[in-house]
């Protein structure tokens, strides 16, 4: 379940059990007689930790789960990564032609882009259908993202260079017509285009993100405080 929701459910418990211990002291308990007999009482088992993930999981995760979609759900990911990286092709195609040299590059710019969506895809995928995208996980799906954007932007400029080294040469074959120069300028803009915009998409995508990454990472630090002042304390040895 979301990180907001094991924290409410954490302190819930934890009143419950903290008043359960008050009234047993009352009744002539000793205190950590009466905190281990509240917690046998209140802290909830396992199949009873079962049914309140199910209940608190995101709705777009039940939904998903009572429609049988929660083990397709990365593979539709991958089919929108796909079908949005085959767009990408059609227009690199249309703007620079199959059988140029620009081709060798557009191609994995294209694979770049799919990628990027998947790795964004994945971490929608645990954070409103499962409910909570571990920080571990959360770090290295940021790290792929920010090394998929880096590589974005090397094909782009990668690309415009070997265009602006081509167009030369036909240029000085040409003669630098205008209608060539023209050309030459819209191959290497739309080469660094294509690049700037498969960075931009991957960057504001994962933005889009960001504030619920926030929002569960100041949830985590939270119930890792809970626990912490929790712990039993024991007292220093003296020397």
């Amino acid at each position: 379940m979301p990180p907001r929701r094991r924290l409410d459910l954490l302190e819930e418990v934890d009143a419950d059990a903290e008043a359960l211990q008050a009234e047993l002291e009352r009744r002539g308990y000793g205190p950590a007689q009466a905190r281990r007999a509240a917690l046998r009482r209140v802290v909830p088992g396992t199949d009873t930790l079962a049914q309140l993930e199910a209940q608190h999981a995101p709705p777009l995760g039940r939904w998903a789960r009572g429609a049988g979609w929660i083990d397709r759900a990365e593979r539709l990911g991958i089919v929108v990564a796909t079908a949005l990286a085959g767009a990408v092709a059609c227009i690199t195609i249309l703007g620079t032609g199959a059988l140029g040299s620009a081709a060798v590059l557009a191609w994995p710019q294209v694979i770049v882009v799919a990628l990027l969506a998947a790795n964004w895809t994945r971490a929608a995928k645990h954070l409103w259908i499962d409910g909570d995208l571990r920080p571990e996980l959360r770090r290295r799906l940021w790290e792929r993202q920010i090394g998929l954007i880096v590589l974005a932007v090397a094909l782009g400029a990668l690309g415009a260079a070997r265009e602006v080294w081509g167009a030369f040469g036909a240029l000085e074959a040409e003669g630098f017509a205008p209608p060539a120069m023209w050309d030459a300028v819209g191959r290497v803009v739309s080469f660094a285009a294509l690049g700037l915009s498969a960075a931009i998409f991957g960057l504001f995508g994962w933005l889009a993100l960001t504030p619920r990454l926030i929002d569960d990472e100041t949830m985590e630090h939270r119930i890792s405080a809970f626990f912490a002042s929790r712990l039993p304390t024991t007292p220093s040895r003296r020397r």
